[in-house]
C-alpha cells in the first residue's frame, strides 16, 4: 500500500510540474508605470520589450523577440507609442494610444512588429 501511495504522489507531483512549466507566466503587471511594453504571446506572455514613454529613436528588436509580437501595453498617459513591421520604422505600422493595452493583436497584425518608439504614435 505505502509503494501505491508513494507512486501516486510522484505522478501528482510530476503532472503538477509538467502543467505549471515551474514558472510563473507573465501578466500586464510586468509593465512598470510610463512605460510601453510588448509580449510574445496573447495575454500579456512572454515579455519582448519594455521602454519609457517618450523616445521619438526608433529601436529594433533582435533575436528571438523579433517579429513575435502579439499583446502590447501603453501605460503612459502622456504618450503614444508606435511599433513597426520592419527596422527603424518603416513598413505597416500600429499606434499604441495611451493608456490602452491590446491582449490579442489582430491576425494581420500578429508577429510582424521588428521596432518601436515610444513617442509620436505613427
Amino acid at each position: 500500500m505505502r509503494i501505491k501511495t508513494a507512486i501516486a504522489a510522484t505522478m501528482f507531483v510530476g503532472a503538477t510540474l509538467f502543467t505549471t512549466g515551474g514558472v510563473a507566466h507573465a501578466s500586464l503587471s510586468e509593465c512598470n508605470t510610463n512605460n510601453m511594453c510588448m509580449w510574445g504571446n496573447n495575454d500579456f506572455h512572454w515579455l519582448i520589450g519594455e521602454r519609457a514613454h517618450g523616445s521619438t529613436t526608433w529601436t529594433n528588436l533582435g533575436g528571438d523577440r523579433n517579429d513575435e509580437m502579439d499583446s502590447w501595453a501603453n501605460r503612459s498617459a502622456t504618450h503614444t507609442g508606435c511599433m513597426a513591421e520592419h527596422s527603424n520604422g518603416s513598413g505597416d505600422k500600429q499606434d499604441m494610444h495611451r493608456n490602452d493595452t491590446d491582449n490579442n493583436v489582430a491576425p494581420w497584425n500578429s508577429d510582424e512588429i521588428t521596432s518601436w518608439r515610444t513617442r509620436n504614435g505613427c
